[in-house]
């Protein structure tokens, strides 16, 4: 019963996580810092998780699943608002990415779909990682989402281990070490201790 209502509340904190960042791209009216990479791959793994927590049949993970890939393209759809991306260079990749991880649960299982779903979330958080190391402006980055993708790992890690779901037992570890990195890059970044390099002026021609 523990586990029950402890999965329900990473369920419930997992589903409200894209919320800060939404609201940040809606008061904030910028993407400065917010990565492109990171919520294609969200809405491609949010869609994996959604078929998975079906077929093990767990509503703890089809319920928070299936809302953040909605959140997740919303996000998107403002990212490409705010940047004036054309549709072909927002949409195909985390659709594609969904479509692969279904198939890898379809035809490898659980513990296939536990390695393979790793790699959007890892690439996802990297390519979030590199803006942090390389963006000269992060202030369209809400640091609620920074810190809550680190809170929620360390909570489906915990009912993962208690309930022997090796899928979410493999992921939260993995994903949660690069959140965790990402956690002590904002950190850095916002106390100046990490600074970027302004990018290079070109001179006038004489």
């Amino acid at each position: 019963m523990v586990f029950v209502v402890w999965g329900w509340a990473c369920a419930v904190v997992g589903s409200l996580l894209s919320v800060p960042q939404i609201l940040r791209l809606l008061l904030g009216r910028t993407s400065a810092g917010v990565s492109l990479l990171l919520w294609q791959l969200l809405l491609g793994g949010g869609l994996g998780w959604t078929y998975h927590g079906i077929v093990v049949g767990h509503a703890n993970l089809i319920v928070p699943n299936a809302l953040s890939a909605a959140l997740a393209a919303l996000v998107l759809a403002m990212l490409a608002r705010d940047r004036h991306l054309p549709a072909r260079r927002v949409w195909p990749l985390g659709l594609a990415v969904g479509l692969a991880l279904v198939a890898v649960e379809v035809l490898g299982g659980s513990a296939a779909f536990g390695i393979a779903v790793i790699a959007p979330f890892i690439v996802g958080l990297g390519g979030q990682t590199r803006d942090l190391l390389r963006s000269p402006d992060l202030s369209g980055l809400s640091p609620l989402y920074v810190v809550g993708t680190l809170v929620v790992q360390l909570m489906w890690w915990s009912w993962a281990l208690g309930v022997g779901e090796l899928s979410t037992l493999i992921c939260s570890t993995v994903v949660g070490l690069v959140a965790l990195t990402n956690v002590l890059l904002w950190a850095a970044r916002t106390r100046g201790v990490l600074l970027v390099a302004p990018a290079p002026v070109l001179a006038e021609a004489a």
